[in-house]
């Protein structure tokens, strides 16, 4: 019963995100560095479904899918014609495919960093057809050996914003050694009943010694290693026994969790983190799950007028929702009423945000301010620091007769000035971001 409901809550809830037809083109790249042509077949929003039919306007980020061993990449049919209808560009490189002549994991590693890198370029290429319709947004997604050859692929790469690997395998050269050199946010699926690759030596040792700062380990419970694609005789003959769910069952527990992962961090969708965190927590065919993925919010408190959050790596203060330009430090002093939040960006794009504090200024902020006169001078010293000090001598009626300005009082510091040359009853108005005094003198 528990996967019928599956089903039906994913059919009525995916037609909220299709938007576009699906277009294909056969495309072939070639890496000058190796003299290597890599043959691509490329899946992309359009105007109209079909092969090269035009490319939809509009910016999408590019998923660049590693095939598995001796699978074309008409096994992933079921992910292009997910996920392209809502604005992605899916590319799969069709080099390496096995099993004559064995393939080269090294080489298929280079062909989707590759071809990552090229799509990136693609953008800003007039005479490409994709010109101007590639988001700066790349992310990598493989099964078993192009799971495995992703980690290749992200390894030392600035430029991949997160990885899907779907029962990665090791690689020779290793995915598992490669990983400790890979940051990309990372999300790794693995079936409970997985013959083919057995889960220590493969997906989870390969997760464990990946150094992304943001990873989730997930176990669809009685999926298997060849139902996260399409049929396919090679990869079905190596899996003699699989676990109750069917295909369709475990491509849909695979969507629910790679939507929200590739919404946050390939279209900077603020809320999709948390919808990804509520579909671990909660799908009911998922089984123990290890989770490294904190995106702790700051917490803010008000200290006599300055906001001060906790440690974060980054900081944007916010006041009624609104940025406070230049307000990117761990404290800000405020001087308006509003509701005030910092934010700090951990994980992809998105800042993540405070608790709010309502300020409500109600009149001036009083402070120890004490004056001291003889003669033509004065002396004046606070018990705290004053900041963005306004001096202004008015006469009687309020006309301004001098001014002068100070970037700053220490607590208990004596300052002296002058008098003005004026004759008579005078009035001085000290102001600063932190108190407003005046004083009658004579």
């Amino acid at each position: 019963m528990k996967h019928f409901l599956i089903i039906f809550l994913a059919t009525i809830s995916t037609p909220g995100f299709a938007q576009f037809q699906i277009g294909s083109r056969t495309i072939t790249v070639n890496d000058p560095s190796r003299s290597r042509d890599i043959g691509c077949e490329v899946y992309y929003p359009a105007t109209s479904s079909g092969n090269n039919a035009p490319v939809e306007n509009g910016q999408f980020p590019v998923i660049v899918v590693g095939h598995g061993f001796s699978m074309g990449v008409g096994a992933y049919e079921n992910w292009w014609t997910e996920f392209v209808p809502e604005g992605y560009i899916f590319i799969l490189p069709t080099t390496e495919v096995g099993p004559f002549p064995f393939p080269s994991h090294p080489d298929f590693g280079l062909d989707i960093a590759f071809v990552a890198l090229e799509a990136r370029g693609w953008n800003t290429d007039q005479s490409s057809d994709f010109f101007g319709k590639v988001a700066e947004r790349t992310g990598l997604m493989g099964h078993s050996m192009g799971g495995g050859c992703s980690f290749l692929a992200a390894e030392n790469n600035p430029i991949i914003d997160c990885i899907l690997g779907l029962a990665p395998a090791e690689t020779n050269t290793s995915a598992i050694d490669a990983a400790a050199n890979v940051t990309a946010p990372t999300l790794v699926l693995w079936g409970t009943e997985d013959e083919v690759t057995p889960e220590a030596g493969n997906a989870l040792a390969i997760y464990n010694n990946s150094s992304a700062n943001c990873k989730n380990y997930v176990r669809i419970d009685q999926g298997s290693h060849c139902l996260f694609a399409e049929s396919n005789f090679f990869c079905d003959l190596g899996e003699t026994n699989t676990g109750t769910l069917t295909r369709e069952e475990q491509h849909q527990v695979s969507f629910s969790l790679a939507r929200p992962f590739f919404e946050y961090f390939l279209k900077n969708d603020c809320a999709a983190y948390d919808e990804l965190q509520d579909e671990i927590a909660t799908n009911p065919d998922l089984g123990t799950n290890i989770l490294d993925c904190a995106n702790d919010a700051p917490v803010i408190s008000d200290n006599n007028g300055t906001m001060e959050s906790d440690l974060h790596p980054n900081y944007q203060w916010y006041l009624n929702g609104d940025e406070i330009p230049n307000a990117d430090q761990q404290t800000h002093t405020y001087t308006q009423s509003g509701t005030y939040q910092v934010g700090t960006t951990i994980l992809g794009n998105c800042p993540t945000l405070s608790n709010e504090i309502i300020v409500q200024i109600t009149g001036i902020i009083q402070r120890e301010i004490n004056l001291s006169t003889w003669e033509n001078k004065i002396q004046i010293g606070s018990r705290d620091q004053l900041n963005d000090v306004r001096l202004e001598w008015f006469d009687i009626s309020g006309k301004l007769i001098a001014s002068e300005s100070i970037s700053s009082v220490s607590a208990n510091q004596l300052v002296t000035i002058e008098k003005p040359n004026f004759v008579g009853v005078k009035l001085l108005r000290l102001s600063s971001n932190q108190a407003t005094k005046t004083w009658k003198l004579f």
